[in-house]
């Protein structure tokens, strides 16, 4: 999957993802680069939008609207505090906003 298909099935789940609480999406790694092979993930950075959102059914919520978008690739899904601070710097600056 290439950046710019991995983004417009992103936009279209949009409304979905919204109403689980998620604020804001970004993709990175490999596909945010361009750069992806058939084995690659699709590395998903998550804003909240609100405390709602750590409720565990509108977290998994948005993990599995995710993955029913994207059936049989391997998700990354992380907000910015869960990523690790050795990668954090890399991710920020390879990211690419989604809404």
């Amino acid at each position: 999957m290439n950046r710019d298909e991995a983004l417009a099935h992103l936009k279209a789940i949009e409304p979905d993802l919204r109403a689980l609480g998620v604020g804001g999406l970004s993709l990175y790694g490999s596909v945010a680069r361009d750069e992806a092979r058939p084995d690659s993930d699709l590395d998903i950075l998550v804003e909240p939008g609100s405390d709602a959102f750590y409720d565990l059914r509108n977290y998994m919520g948005a993990y599995e609207r995710l993955a029913a978008a994207f059936p049989g690739l391997a998700i990354g899904y992380s907000t910015r505090a869960g990523l690790s601070t050795h990668i954090r710097a890399q991710v920020e600056r390879e990211a690419v906003r989604v809404f």
